[in-house]
């Protein structure tokens, strides 16, 4: 599966680079955009195995893009961040536990969108990016025991996305969009010495403006 993600994704960047030299009016713009993240419920193992699964909260994102627009694609870099409270941690042996502190990814992204002409001011888009991100679980905390957690790591990041522009003026646009945001299992390290990993992968809706120049 990331094998097809991984080409699909590898594809959308080549097109935009593609699309950059046929079309001799690239346009650069600026993006903003905040909206609501969704954690996919996480495996927590170490090297015995699984031992754990945590649910999260709701959460926000906020990023900023810097893009250029040629034509039917575009391509741009990505400042991003997420976060969402922890929910509870459930284990086979002390069952389920609600846990306080949260955890956030600081990404940076290399993007690529195709837009789809309509003829009117609406805009369909698909697309992607690759890059890295910062994965951080911060102050977590079990209620009777003190913080158990706060670590972080570097790791590999991808998104698929989709959404609808629409033209406000010739120079600006509501984007309203989706992506699907995941990255490689981050390694972690609890305040006992313990090594572990867990997974990150993320819904995430948003209402951004872009501003072209």
């Amino acid at each position: 599966m990331k094998r097809k993600v991984f080409g699909l994704l590898a594809t959308l960047l080549a097109s935009a680079c593609l699309v950059s030299v046929s079309f001799a009016a690239n346009v650069p713009y600026l993006g903003v955009q905040v909206g609501g993240t969704w954690v996919q419920d996480a495996d927590i193992s170490d090297q015995t195995g699984t031992f754990g699964e945590a649910t999260f909260d709701t959460g926000f994102n906020v990023g900023i893009t810097g893009g250029v627009d040629c034509g039917p694609g575009r391509y741009e870099l990505e400042l991003n961040y997420r976060q969402n409270d922890f929910d509870e941690i459930s284990d086979p042996i002390f069952g389920t536990t609600s846990y306080d502190g949260d955890i956030s990814a600081l990404s940076f992204m290399a993007n690529a969108f195709w837009d789809i002409p309509t003829g009117s001011p609406v805009t369909p888009y698909l697309g992607g990016g690759l890059g890295v991100a910062l994965v951080s679980i911060n102050e977590l905390v079990e209620p009777g025991f003190g913080q158990v957690v706060d670590d972080d790591d570097t790791v590999f990041a991808y998104q698929l996305g989709a959404g609808v522009a629409f033209e406000l003026n010739p120079n600006m646009a509501l984007d309203l969009g989706y992506r699907y945001f995941a990255t490689s299992d981050p390694e972690l390290t609890d305040v006992d010495g313990i090594e572990f990993e867990t997974e990150y992968q993320t819904h995430n809706a948003s209402v951004g403006l872009r501003i072209m120049f």
